[in-house]
C-alpha cells in the first residue's frame, strides 16, 4: 500500500495580516433623537432558500466575501461585479455566478443542485467565516493525511512539501490542503495517477499550477479563505493534464 510522505520545507514565517476590518461609525445621540441614527448593515447573515431547503451563510466581513452553503463544509471565495443588466453578482475562482442581487434588491441563488436559481432571502445574523488556529504539530498532521489521501488515489507515493507560518496562517494552509484532497477526489483518476509532489507555499495570491506531475499550490494567509484556491480549481488544474 502507497503511503504520502511531506517535508517541512521552512520552521516559521512571519506574517503581516491585512487589515480587512471596517469601522463602525460612532453612535450620535443627536441625530438618534431625531430619528436619523444611521444602522450599521450586518456583515455577516444567513439566508433560507425559497424551496425550503435550507439556506448558507454570506459573510461579507472578511477581505473577500464567504459563502458556506448549510449542507456543504467548503467556504466558497466570491468577488462581486456588476451584472449586465444591473444589479450585482458574486462569482466564485473559477467564474461560476453562485449569488445575484437584483436592481430591486431581491436576491437569487445558484447552488449545484438548483443550477437555474432559487429565490433567497436573509433571515438574520451569522457567525463570520474564520478558521481556528492551528499549532504546527496540527499542521503536520493535516499535511501527512493529505499526501496518504493522495497515494491512495495516485496509487503511488506522494511527496507534500509546506511553509509553516503562524497559527493564523496555518489554518489557512491546512483548508487549502483540505481543498487539494477534495479536488483530487473530484478529479478523474487518470488525471491524478502520475502526481508525485505538492508544493504548498506562500504568494501574494491564491494560485494553482499542476504540469502532469507537480502540484503547486500558493495561498494568500492574509486573505483568510479567499487567500487559497477552491477545490473546484484544484481539480480543473487536474483535469487540464488528463491523459487521453
Amino acid at each position: 500500500m502507497k503511503r504520502g510522505i511531506f517535508a517541512l520545507l521552512v520552521l516559521s514565517v512571519g506574517l503581516c495580516a491585512l487589515g480587512t476590518g471596517e469601522g463602525f461609525a460612532q453612535s450620535n445621540p443627536f441625530r438618534r433623537m431625531l430619528g436619523q441614527e444611521i444602522q450599521t448593515v450586518e456583515r455577516s447573515l444567513w439566508f433560507e432558500r425559497a424551496d425550503g431547503r435550507g439556506g448558507f451563510t454570506f459573510d461579507r466581513s472578511a477581505s473577500m466575501p464567504l459563502i458556506r452553503a448549510d449542507d456543504d463544509d467548503e467556504i466558497l471565495a466570491v468577488h462581486q461585479v456588476r451584472a449586465s443588466g444591473g444589479g450585482e453578482i458574486w462569482i466564485t475562482d473559477t467564474g461560476r455566478m453562485l449569488l445575484r442581487q437584483s436592481n430591486l434588491g431581491g436576491w437569487t441563488y445558484f447552488p449545484t443542485d438548483r443550477p437555474d436559481g432559487v429565490i433567497v432571502e436573509p433571515v438574520g445574523q451569522a457567525q463570520p467565516l474564520a478558521a481556528e488556529p492551528m499549532d504546527g504539530e496540527a499542521l503536520e498532521r493535516a499535511a501527512s493525511e493529505m499526501a496518504h489521501a493522495l497515494a491512495q488515489i495516485s496509487r503511488q507515493e506522494v511527496l507534500a512539501e509546506l511553509t509553516a507560518l503562524d497559527p493564523e496562517g496555518n489554518a489557512y494552509m491546512a483548508d487549502a490542503m483540505r481543498m487539494v484532497r477534495r479536488g483530487a477526489d473530484l478529479a478523474p483518476r487518470r488525471s491524478v495517477r502520475d502526481l508525485e509532489v505538492v508544493r504548498l507555499g506562500v504568494a501574494e495570491a491564491p494560485q494553482v499550477r499542476y504540469d502532469g506531475q507537480v502540484l503547486d499550490v500558493s495561498i494568500a494567509p492574509a486573505l483568510g479563505y479567499g487567500g487559497r484556491p477552491s477545490s473546484a480549481l484544484v481539480r480543473r488544474s487536474f483535469e487540464s493534464h488528463t491523459p487521453r
